[in-house]
């Protein structure tokens, strides 16, 4: 197994994408009855199929083009890299003398552009030259600017579900194959949060007989000490699951047990039910939990504005407890 999973099972057509039926279900239709708009906003968390979608896209806009052949209608930028208005002016310099097919202008990690590059941006999204689309992917599309973000239609990409990922992983591992429990799949699922790419990354690890590090019953410990007050078996936890996780991803991790365990109050199952004891969940104080989401976030926000994520990863902790 030498070709990487991530990339050999990357999806080529609407029907393979999964776990995001609503979202293509509205962009089939735009596309068939001509409604789609000449600047798209696709959001929703890493590796949840926004950039394969809008690969799609690109395709479907050009059907006569050979797969071979549609690098040359679709430009592929990284806005974490290409920031400045010189970069956004570039862009659309290029697309403006293009003549090759419908040009699709997919722009990755949209929100890191400067204030003065989407300025730039936005008479050409209000205005862009004929047979011209633009994409903008991001996994924060509270950071774009209104003026921005009324030039194009949102389409939301979710969270897949651990069930919908179990079996897709169990498929791949058919496929090519290998054999993988159904409690590995589920490990799996569980891990990737959300994310399919994440999972094929882990499923190959898995495969390969790397040992992949689950941090679960770590998480289920750390949300035991935060919710009980307990700072000094917080701090201890957080250390453990510093040495596989970076501080981002832990307080990341956290809100989304709080919010599982704030679902769980209201008896939906969700990926943390199997970690306590049965009918555990009911007694959950509600308030606190959202308390405990918004501080996360708050620490989220910190995390950004300081290299030290040590301190600011304990500091919140010892927040969170108190």
């Amino acid at each position: 197994m030498s070709e990487v999973l991530a990339l050999k099972y990357r999806p080529k057509t609407f029907d393979e994408v999964i776990g995001q039926d609503t979202t293509v279900r509205q962009l089939k239709s735009a596309l068939e009855n001509g409604t789609l708009g000449h600047a798209l906003i696709f959001c929703g968390t890493r590796g949840s199929g926004k950039t394969t979608t809008a690969r799609i896209i690109a395709k479907a806009l050009n059907p006569n083009v050979a797969e071979n052949e549609l690098p040359m209608v679709v430009s592929e930028i990284d806005a974490a890299s290409n920031t400045g208005v010189d970069n956004v002016r570039e862009i659309i310099e290029n697309i403006r003398y293009s003549r090759q097919g419908h040009q699709v202008v997919i722009l990755d990690e949209a929100h890191m552009l400067s204030k003065n590059a989407f300025n730039a941006l936005l008479k050409t999204l209000e205005e862009p030259p004929p047979g011209v689309t633009f994409i903008l992917l991001t996994t924060e599309p509270n950071k774009l600017i209104p003026t921005v973000r009324s030039r194009c239609q949102l389409y939301e990409f979710t969270d897949v579900s651990v069930s919908t990922l179990k079996a897709y992983y169990l498929d791949i591992a058919g496929k090519e194959g290998l054999d993988l429990s159904p409690e590995a799949a589920e490990g799996i699922a569980l891990k990737a949060e959300g994310s399919v790419r994440d999972g094929l990354t882990l499923l190959q690890k898995h495969l390969s007989g790397e040992e992949i590090v689950d941090n679960s019953k770590l998480y289920f410990e750390l949300v035991g000490a935060i919710y009980g007050g307990d700072v000094t078996t917080a701090l201890d936890l957080v250390s453990a699951v510093r040495k596989s996780e970076e501080a981002r991803v832990i307080i990341q991790t956290l809100e989304k047990w709080f919010w599982w365990c704030s679902l769980e109050s209201f008896g939906q199952r969700t990926p943390v039910r199997d970690f306590f004891p049965e009918g555990s969940t009911a007694g959950f104080d509600l308030s606190k939990l959202q308390d405990l989401f918004s501080k996360c976030l708050g620490i989220e926000r910190d995390l950004y504005a300081t290299p030290n994520s040590k301190a600011v990863i304990e500091m919140g902790v010892i927040k969170l407890c108190l």
